[in-house]
């Protein structure tokens, strides 16, 4: 799971891998924010920790690539079976 925390810790949520919302965490400070404000940390919180999320996701865990995609760095045209490849 990813955790994502407002700077004065008000607002935390916590996304799944791949960035669903698993669980959304407010302060009584929160409460007292403008609903727009509010809405606006929650969506910005929410979207960061999925983008760390489906990163995680492209990186190897234990030697083994999580989804077969390539290592950060490693140009896709290296990933590429010949048999895709235009002859």
């Amino acid at each position: 799971m990813i955790t994502g925390k407002a700077a004065d810790r008000t607002v935390a949520v916590e996304v799944a891998p791949g960035g669903a919302l698993r669980e959304l965490t407010l302060e009584a400070a929160a409460l007292r924010l403008e609903p727009a404000e509010l809405a606006r940390r929650i969506l910005v919180l929410t979207a960061a920790a999925s983008a760390r999320a489906t990163a995680s996701l492209w990186h190897t865990r234990d030697g083994v690539a999580a989804l077969g995609l390539p290592e950060p760095g490693e140009a896709a045209e290296e990933t590429t079976p010949d048999s895709w490849r235009a002859q």
